[in-house]
């Protein structure tokens, strides 16, 4: 195998099992995620691993197929915090939702996530979107949610009208994995 920079990547990938992101040609999977667990002259063993930081496999990939890798970016620290906090994604908290059999659901499950502070929910608005985050402070009316990415970045905070909300998720793997990533980024795990 030659010296290029990609053949070290390779090689410091398997020695150190540094998390890397291999994208191939021809492929509209996205990339894969994981170390080097084998290499030779025209493939290369890779384990890879879900987006929820679960062990998926070991796959062989022809070295030529390689279109480019991702490396010390946030996507991989992202990973590395997911690979080595995966069992907390696995269990739910123990909250949940009391709903009473009245017209204004929303309005208690609300009221309730509002009291909760650090429970992590996603609402979807009018049918067709969808915002995931912590309810920060409610009136009769409306709601404010602090907003935060697929990847744990702090958002912001976003109003929205309490009659708008066509669906409340709580303790899904989605956002638990949000969550996790969420308390990583303000270093509070």
């Amino acid at each position: 195998m030659s010296t290029s920079i990609l053949n070290s990547i390779l090689r410091k990938s398997k020695e150190n099992k540094e998390i890397i992101s291999i994208w191939l040609y021809n492929t509209d999977k996205g990339s894969f995620v994981g170390y080097i667990t084998e290499i030779n002259e025209e493939y290369i063993g890779f384990r890879h691993f879900t987006r929820f930081g679960k062990q998926d496999g070991v796959i062989f990939i022809k070295v030529a197929n390689i279109k480019n890798i991702d490396f010390n970016d946030d996507y991989t620290k992202v990973m590395e915090c997911l690979i080595e906090y995966s069992d907390i994604i696995d269990k739910p908290s123990e909250f949940s939702i009391s709903l009473n059999q009245s017209e204004n659901w929303q309005f208690d499950a609300l009221l309730q996530l509002h009291k909760a502070k650090e429970q992590m929910a996603s609402f979807e608005i009018n049918g067709n979107e969808y915002f995931t985050g912590f309810v920060k402070d409610i009136s009769d009316e409306d709601f404010i949610v602090n907003c935060v990415a697929k990847n744990g970045e702090d958002l912001g905070t976003s109003l929205f009208k309490i009659e708008d909300v066509t669906e409340i998720r709580v303790n899904d793997i989605d956002d638990r994995r949000r969550l996790l990533l969420y308390k990583w980024r303000k270093a509070s795990l």
